[in-house]
């Protein structure tokens, strides 16, 4: 009767927490916790499967503070316990014997807790595939029974739907956000093209208007105006190419069409330099100093100039987001008015190494976990930063863009300190 009232409560626990969670990182924090908790167990590690990988990817771990002292984090689909657990699709509980500390397996080496016994459960729904593996270790009274084993599958099942119904709600939610984004950017890419007609037209006109006052020997003033006017017809022509070329970008990711980069053999600092220096307005409204160390020697190599910005963009946009996040809200407020005021720094780099194009976007924001950076290599994440907002796209069209180029985003982050993304991409010095 006991195993069976535990039970219970187990499941009604399960139910109520994680139907109220609305974050991945608190609903993958709280499947472990419920895990621990009713079967009482010392500790324990979760695990989410990686298909394309065919990995056991790290999510959280608890007691939290061991996370550190971890020797492995991800590991293979079958390695070890978990591996087991998940591909035979059963629980699977083991106990240990005493030994000395000589004989100490390198996890209990690493953080200094001996494995007495354990306790290994897939998260799946009967019949699926698993999504993923709790692994508990040291029953607080005793060993794991047949008891634990229904308890953790039952936890288990329920987490699972949990799991399965936040993805399918995200997916939703990113779906017509998307489809959204396709038809305002359809209409923004007609009104583009008009917009570069008028502006052809213009430029036509300008030409005439120049040949006809230089003919005239116009003063130093004059000249001055009319030798301006060309370079700013050229930047506002290039602005407009950027927006039709990235209105098709977005159109053709909602519609689910492949992309289409226009390579061309160019440098690459000038377009990295460029579009960050965009966002310098909005960094300096934010009391965030955009810097810069730009490789101007670096080689011409093949690439897209409008996917290079808009990986750049994107990467400095969410920079100074994450910036933002650590200025209090009090301190913006008494600031609003005075942008020189500089709490924090994105810092926009670009070097050649031989071999690739690096490019990193450094920014002295809150940092974080590695699991997040995991879900933003996945493409599965959206905005990191309580005070920000956002479809979770950007991220998702970084990595697409830099797929393009047969290029890797990696993060490097401390919680605490900041984040770099970095942007590796092959040097190609030919179109062939």
């Amino acid at each position: 009767m006991e195993s069976n009232d535990r039970l219970i409560r187990a499941v009604q626990l399960a139910t109520r927490k994680l139907a109220s969670t609305g974050s991945f990182n608190f609903l993958m924090k709280d499947v472990l916790a419920i895990c621990v908790e009713a079967v009482g167990a010392y500790g324990g590690t979760l695990y989410l499967h990686d298909p394309a990988a065919k990995r056991l990817v790290f999510q959280h771990v608890l007691p939290e503070d061991v996370a550190d002292r971890l020797p492995t984090k991800d590991m293979p689909e079958d390695f070890g316990m978990a591996g087991e657990a998940f591909m035979n699709r059963q629980t699977i509980a083991r106990d240990f014997p005493d030994k000395p500390d000589s004989e100490r397996n390198p996890f209990e080496q690493a953080t200094g807790v001996t494995v007495r016994t354990m306790v290994a459960v897939p998260l799946m729904v009967e019949g699926e595939t698993p999504i993923g593996v709790v692994q508990l270790l040291n029953k607080r009274d005793g060993v794991f029974n047949e008891n634990d084993r229904s308890v953790l599958d039952t936890v288990g099942a329920v987490s699972t739907m949990a799991y399965l119904n936040y993805r399918l709600t995200e997916e939703s939610t990113r779906a017509s956000s998307l489809l959204g984004m396709g038809k305002v950017s359809h209409d923004i890419g007609n009104l583009a093209a008009s917009l570069y007609a008028n502006l052809s037209f213009s430029e036509m006109a300008m030409h005439g208007l120049r040949t006809h006052l230089m003919s005239a020997k116009p003063d130093d003033t004059t000249s001055m105006y009319i030798e301006t006017l060309e370079p700013m017809f050229d930047d506002l022509k290039n602005s407009v190419d950027r927006i039709v070329g990235y209105s098709r970008l977005i159109s053709d990711i909602s519609a689910g069409r492949a992309l289409r980069p226009n390579m061309t053999l160019a440098p690459l600092a000038n377009t990295i330099q460029t579009s960050a220096a965009y966002l310098e307005t909005e960094g300096r409204a934010n009391h965030v100093a955009l810097r810069y160390q730009i490789d101007e020697t670096a080689p011409e190599t093949v690439h897209d100039e409008l996917y290079i910005f808009r990986i750049v963009q994107n990467l400095v946009g969410n920079a100074i987001k994450a910036v933002k996040e650590t200025v209090p809200e009090d301190w913006q407020v008494l600031d609003d008015d005075e942008e020189e005021t500089i709490y924090g720094e994105v810092t926009v780099v670009y070097r050649f190494d031989g071999s690739n194009h690096i490019i990193e976007v450094k920014d002295s924001g809150p940092g974080m976990s590695q699991e997040i950076a995991n879900r933003i290599l996945s493409g599965n994440a959206r905005s990191n930063w309580d005070k920000a907002s956002g479809s979770g796209w950007g991220t998702k069209i970084v990595l697409e863009l830099t797929a393009t180029h047969n290029g890797e985003v990696s993060i490097d982050s401390v919680i605490g300190e900041g984040s770099t993304f970095r942007v590796t991409i092959p040097h190609k010095p030919t179109l062939d």
